[in-house]
């Protein structure tokens, strides 16, 4: 199965092959931050499966976890269109709102839920941790 999205402008696009290692809903700080919102929604895919077109730049941050996390993003529009931890965990992260077709994202697990916002609640059932690991 075929994933396709990309940014805002479209000059940064990403194809992938396979179905995702993990998907959800992460409550943290920095990807409330980078969203505008109260989480971010992710889905983790091996890395070998992302095919990448268009120019990226990515802003690092210690994350939450300790490591290192990279988003990386459009220099032309500024969409968040996909991340990446150090050291490499072997997954690139996708920003579910990215994908041509949303609808698909289909999220499983909630993290950092410690820093979830009271007005952030979802209404689905998800597993919830404070890490993926």
């Amino acid at each position: 199965m075929s994933t396709t999205g990309g940014c805002l402008c479209r000059q940064l696009r990403y194809e992938v092959d396979g179905t995702p290692a993990y998907a959800g809903f992460c409550h943290c700080p920095d990807c409330r931050r980078a969203t505008g919102t109260g989480h971010s929604c992710f889905i983790g895919y091996p890395t070998d499966a992302v095919r990448i077109s268009g120019e990226a730049r990515a802003f690092g941050v210690v994350g939450g976890s300790g490591a290192q996390s990279y988003r990386h993003f459009c220099p032309v529009c500024g969409t968040h269109v996909f991340g990446r931890r150090d050291p490499d965990d072997g997954t690139l992260t996708i920003y579910a709102g990215t994908l041509d077709e949303p609808e698909k994202f289909r999220p499983a697990v909630a993290v950092f839920v410690r820093s979830r916002l009271d007005w952030d609640r979802s209404a689905l059932d998800l597993q919830e941790r404070q890490t993926l690991e």
